[in-house]
């Protein structure tokens, strides 16, 4: 059974217990929307970057782990809302 307050559970555990309970729908509708946004983010990134896309995503990655880490989460837990809230 989900518990949002699960303290043992990271907001990646809670989002993929939602993902594989809730309505196939709103799960699909709501995974829809995400990847237009990245596919989005992708093509300005590319405009910004061009071929150093690559090595500008691997410096995120080490120089700003912890932001990362904080907005990925962040995200999760936008995204279970998301679903959640469209499935009670």
């Amino acid at each position: 059974m989900f518990d949002p307050f699960d303290e043992n559970k990271t907001p990646k555990d809670k989002f993929f217990e939602i993902i594989f309970n809730a309505n196939k729908n709103l799960v699909i509708e709501e995974l829809e929307k995400v990847f237009e946004r990245l596919a989005a983010l992708e093509i300005l990134a590319e405009d910004c970057y061009g071929d150093e896309l690559e090595q500008k995503i691997n410096e995120v990655k080490f120089n700003r782990s912890e932001e990362l880490e904080q907005e990925e989460f962040d995200f999760y837990i936008h995204t279970m809302a998301n679903i959640l809230t469209k499935n009670e």
